[in-house]
């Protein structure tokens, strides 16, 4: 196990691609991870497997989509969420596998122990012991006014849930770091870049008087109050703020690491700032939604241009460490889905989305992408959406088949 390289994963929720300076963003907000990039390596084509981290971070964690068979019930997500962590070889797990001392460090109350997620970790910490509002999940999970207006205000108040600065988990994790023997697997993940965008004072551009209302209209929008548009600058800046803030714990965690880990940065889906008519995420499984930045530094130098499904972590980040390839994980064609359901498929230069009711095919031309009308294909999109489908059906059914053979010789 010598050979073997101690491994982060730094997941940040609602990072999209295009806000990142190596993706080509122009305000210098990623210094540090555009400086990871350069000498790194970036899989330019990234796409996570859902545009929210219910059933993105799952499928990333197992490398499997929970039910791809059937449209999701809202109030039967969570369930099935922690049957599938409770039934599926994780990622931690791959990595106990291995010999590895596992540990998971998360700020998201929909990756807490609440929904299975320590399962398989020697050390995890969600802080929903401090969480007044774990009490109010089951109301949450619907949307209920618990959802809408009393959870937000206690988490606000208690600085918990999505209002979690990274630097409350900080000193936890550079605790664990310096007592750990290698080789380790330590797990990250950061909602500073989530809505509501509230950085602290030294990072925030606008004042107050207009940061608290911008995002008091992204919560309204559950209330079918679309007052984001008139916000539209604020929100913008305000979310490039928190991204900069975030990046000032990749610098502090990379200057205060010992040794030479491989540190894998990725966003668990993306966001959307009126495109598409939405601003936030979950509902579209469009190119803001999906594309997200992925970087790998200490370890390969080169910048891939084939899709990459965050999907295939667990194969992706075992193999990384053990012989550092990861061509294994590359292919033509990635597919996402949302709750609806829809359905996208990703290539290199193009993408196909589907629903009951509308289909589309973009391509990207000179680095934005535009909507063509192509018949030949909207029919490939048509098949290849079939064809993911099916694929994930069959893995389905061979893990049930495989499921009940050990529960029969168990007996």
């Amino acid at each position: 196990m010598s050979d073997s390289e101690d491994v982060v994963l730094i997941t940040v929720d609602s990072l999209r691609a295009d806000h990142c300076g190596f993706m080509g963003y122009e305000e210098d907000v990623t210094p540090t991870l555009d400086h990871l990039a350069e000498e790194g390596l970036v899989f330019e084509n990234a796409i996570a497997p859902a545009p929210e981290t219910n059933s993105s971070v799952t499928t990333m964690f197992t490398g499997h989509y929970p039910n791809p068979d059937r449209e999701w019930d809202a109030d039967e997500v969570m369930p099935d969420i922690q049957q599938h962590m409770q039934t599926r070889r994780t990622l931690p797990e791959r990595f106990r596998e291995l010999g590895y001392e596992t540990a998971g460090f998360t700020a998201n109350p929909w990756t807490s122990r609440y929904f299975d997620f320590d399962r398989n970790f020697d050390h995890f910490v969600d802080t929903m012991d401090e969480n007044a509002t774990s009490d109010l999940m089951d109301d949450r999970r619907g949307g209920g006014v618990a959802n809408l207006v009393v959870a937000p205000i206690l988490n606000w108040w208690q600085g918990q849930d999505m209002f979690m600065s990274w630097e409350r988990l900080y000193e936890g994790i550079l605790e664990w770091v310096g007592e750990v023997e290698s080789p380790y697997f330590l797990w990250i993940f950061l909602v500073d870049v989530h809505m509501p965008y509230l950085p602290p004072d030294e990072y925030r551009t606008h004042s107050r008087l207009l940061t608290y209302p911008a995002n008091g209209s992204l919560f309204l929008e559950n209330l079918d109050l679309p007052l984001q548009s008139p916000f539209h600058d604020v929100l913008v800046r305000t979310y490039d703020d928190s991204i900069r803030y975030t990046d000032a714990f990749l610098e502090r965690f990379v200057d205060d690491i010992d040794g030479d880990p491989l540190i894998a940065i990725v966003g668990d889906h993306g966001e959307e700032f009126g495109e598409n008519g939405v601003y936030g995420h979950g509902s579209k499984v469009s190119e803001t939604a999906l594309h997200v930045p992925f970087v790998v530094a200490n370890g390969p130098s080169e910048t891939v241009e084939r899709p990459v499904s965050l999907r295939r972590m667990p194969e992706l980040l075992t193999a990384l460490a053990t012989d550092g390839s990861y061509d294994h994980v590359l292919e033509p064609t990635v597919r996402a889905r949302n709750y609806d359901p829809a359905v996208a498929v990703r290539g290199t230069r193009w993408r196909y989305e589907w629903r009951e009711s509308k289909e589309k095919v973009e391509v990207r031309r000179d680095g934005s992408w535009e909507e063509r009308s192509i018949p030949e294909l909207e029919r490939i999109g048509r098949d290849l959406v079939d064809a993911h489908l099916e694929r994930e059906r069959e893995r389905k059914r061979i893990h049930e088949a495989a499921t009940d053979v050990s529960r029969i010789e168990a007996l």
